[in-house]
């Protein structure tokens, strides 16, 4: 009489610590995500002079500031963008406009939404997908509007920074291309890559890098980081090529 209650109880124990391990990975994700984010808030104004290269085009240099949660881009090319989680606007002609989900950097492969700040609700359901000695990695389709139908990131936990990111267009078996983060630094009390690699696969394979040197940017005006300022003449410096 007691076997059939005994065989029940052994074949449910695997699928209780199934739930009690996701159970506990969405606890620790919980947990994490906050603290990236936090990670990539710049509480001081920091700025990185920005070297882009790309497999067979000229280099172009660019300016990325951060402030809060926002960060503003500026390339010598003419490129003038503000980027939050979840939102990118570009200035054109003087009037400032939501940028297409797949504006680019113009003669590179980095979306724009690619140097967007991480935020809380920038992944819908984010998953914890694997944890391993190489970082946590988190699955999740990004909050549209977005070129990407899914994006899986590999965090680092001590230094709560992204170093890897795996990027899907169309359907989630379409991997696309990946980027690295390398180098980091801390300046302003904030981890930030010396190095950003964007490995693209499809419709052929070519590698574009950022080098970025970065310094506290304290004397840089608030209002640049706001659409009015977006508008308004350049105020950069461009260090000496």
């Amino acid at each position: 009489m007691t076997s059939r209650p005994i065989y029940h109880t052994r074949r449910m124990i695997p699928i209780l610590c199934l739930v009690a391990g996701a159970v506990a990975a969405a606890e620790g994700l919980h947990a994490l995500l906050p603290v990236v984010a936090r990670q990539e808030r710049a509480p001081q104004t920091l700025r990185a002079d920005v070297r882009i290269e790309r497999e067979g085009a000229p280099a172009i240099d660019a300016v990325l500031l951060e402030h809060g949660r926002t960060r503003y881009l500026e390339t010598r090319t003419g490129l003038r963008a503000l980027l939050a989680p979840g939102k990118v606007v570009v200035v054109r002609d003087g009037r400032v406009r939501r940028a297409a989900p797949d504006a680019a950097i113009e003669g590179t492969d980095i979306l724009l939404q690619d140097l967007e700040p991480f935020g809380i609700g920038t992944l819908a359901v984010p998953q914890v997908s694997d944890e391993g000695p190489t970082g946590i990695v988190v699955t999740g389709a990004p909050t549209p509007p977005s070129a990407y139908v899914l994006v899986v990131h590999t965090i680092d936990p001590e230094r709560a920074v992204i170093e890897k990111t795996k990027y899907y267009r169309d359907e989630i078996t379409n991997l696309v291309k990946m980027g690295r983060n390398d180098d980091f630094t801390q300046v302003g009390g904030r981890w930030r890559p010396g190095t950003m690699a964007v490995e693209r696969f499809r419709p052929e394979s070519r590698t574009t890098t950022l080098r970025l040197a970065w310094k506290e940017a304290p004397d840089t005006p608030p209002a640049l980081f706001t659409p009015a300022g977006l508008r308004a003449p350049s105020p950069i410096t461009w260090p000496a090529s």
